[in-house]
């Protein structure tokens, strides 16, 4: 069946996505890297405030996204005669069981745990770049109000170390992060476009079901992975725009 073939090939990906993220968050973390990366961050209060807005912002619309999967995946594992029990195998197409409740139990925890690991994993390194971006922002925002201020007389030594100093601190805390975040990007990149495409073979050529919430719950999957793939590319953007533009700034004060 060639539409249990892409289905099973999403899956697959998306697991591979959420082992990558989970793995490279674990280790982020485990290692104390991630601690002493948000102890260097140093926030005045205007940014402290801006970071925990946006930080509410993102998690309660990655929890928003997680509990619709919880919705969607509780109703296709339990209420649609089996749409979902391809994902069983072997158990229910190799292994005949009797009683797939329990089997269904597991992977509706299973599926929960993976949809927990994909979410929080995006929100977490967009808010990373987020805030490193604030950062590089209010830096330069610094570097033009001391200029305009100091016009007539020039900048003086003491303010040129201050802000190549600050721009070393934000830009070590941005390639210490880089070195673990690459692995969830790389793989968020190329895992979330290849299950989208997946997704939308299987949905225009496969569509065995006329049930609406499952194509619901398809085309939620669908826009989901597109939304994570834009926030992947987007995090990687604006990070990679004020790493690139910032020392040159630098420079040309120094200079």
């Amino acid at each position: 069946m060639y539409y249990a073939f892409f289905f099973k090939l999403n899956f697959l990906s998306f697991t591979i996505l959420c082992a990558i993220s989970q793995s490279t968050y674990f280790a982020f973390s485990y290692s104390g890297s991630l601690d002493r990366m948000l102890h260097r961050i140093k926030l005045d209060d205007a940014s402290a405030t801006y970071s925990r807005k946006v930080a509410v912002i993102y998690t309660s619309i990655a929890w928003a996204y997680f509990l619709m999967n919880v919705v969607f995946t509780f109703y296709s594992a339990f209420f649609t005669g089996g749409y979902m029990d391809i994902m069983l195998a072997p158990i229910a197409t190799y292994v005949k069981v009797s009683d797939l409740l329990f089997p269904r139990i597991l992977l509706y925890i299973y599926r929960l745990y993976l949809f927990g690991a994909w979410c929080f994993s995006h929100a977490m390194s967009f808010m990373l770049a987020t805030i490193f971006t604030q950062q590089y922002t209010r830096l330069s925002r610094s570097l033009d109000k001391i200029t305009a201020d100091r016009d007539k007389r020039g900048l003086s030594d003491s303010d040129v170390e201050t802000l190549r100093q600050r721009h070393q601190e934000i830009s070590t805390s941005v390639s210490d992060t880089d070195d673990f975040l690459m692995f969830h990007n790389a793989g968020a990149f190329c895992c979330q476009l290849v299950g989208d495409v997946f997704l939308l073979y299987d949905l225009i050529f496969f569509r065995i079901t006329n049930d609406p919430l499952i194509i619901s719950m398809r085309l939620f999957w669908m826009s989901g992975l597109f939304f994570g793939l834009c926030v992947t590319t987007a995090g990687g953007i604006m990070v990679n725009h004020y790493v690139s533009t910032q020392p040159v700034c630098c420079l040309f004060v120094c200079r």
